[in-house]
């Protein structure tokens, strides 16, 4: 199959379309025929040499695919050939074919193509673990989404929308109208307002329940300001 390979650590220059083993789907893994990937800072910085892959998987660079199943392992009872699924990986997005264990493979949504189906996994899954694993956000409760225009931050919008609760997300200015259009009840320039203050006048002075930061310690104390539960 082909599949694209680094020839030494660096920029996107180093990327080049070769040729790769194809693999083999072992005990209840699927071989995927790849529609579509995404792009990853992961993937970036794997291909920079700085954030090796886990031990044991593929040194193909890509964490998120959407495509058709094209083969089965033995013990697969979930998915059937043809059937269409989109996932998370360890690597080996940016190839035509990867393996997936079946339990980790995730059916593209009605409605959706396999372009779309392939940038959901990565981001929908951290902010679905944020929200509701960590954070348990409830109907009625207020978020504040740092960075809100990012990756995570436009799917968290969306996931609080969904579960009833009201965002309000930091993000440079000319990113407001997005994060506004996805379900955000208001939006805060970081570079030119204080968000602690905005967000007290903005709650009459309540705060949030949660606050989802992806900076951490330089914001911490302002986030404590508006109180809520941070993750």
């Amino acid at each position: 199959m082909r599949a694209v390979q680094i020839k030494a650590f660096g920029g996107p220059e180093q990327l080049y379309m070769g040729e790769w083993p194809l693999p083999v789907p072992g005990e209840r893994e699927v071989l995927v025929k790849v529609e579509a990937t995404a792009l990853n800072r992961a993937d970036s910085l794997q291909r920079q040499g700085k954030y090796p892959p886990p031990a044991g998987e593929s040194p193909i660079l890509g964490l998120e695919m959407a495509g058709r199943v094209s083969a089965r392992g033995a013990g697969v009872s979930k998915w059937e050939i043809g059937e269409e699924v989109c996932g998370l990986l360890g690597g080996g997005g940016y190839a035509e074919y990867v393996c997936i264990h079946e339990e980790l493979a995730i059916p593209v949504p009605a409605g959706l193509s396999t372009i779309e189906a392939a940038a959901i996994p990565e981001v929908f899954l951290t902010a679905y673990q944020a929200l509701c694993w960590l954070a348990r956000l409830q109907a009625g409760e207020t978020i504040l989404i740092h960075a809100g225009a990012s990756g995570v931050g436009t799917a968290a919008i969306q996931l609080a929308r969904a579960m009833g609760g009201q965002a309000i997300v930091t993000a440079s200015a000319g990113k407001h109208g997005a994060c506004l259009q996805l379900g955000a009840e208001k939006a805060i320039d970081y570079q030119q307002e204080d968000f602690a203050v905005e967000v007290l006048a903005h709650t009459a002075n309540k705060g949030v329940d949660v606050v989802l930061d992806f900076i951490g310690a330089p914001n911490l104390p302002r986030n404590l300001v508006p109180h809520g539960r941070s993750c």
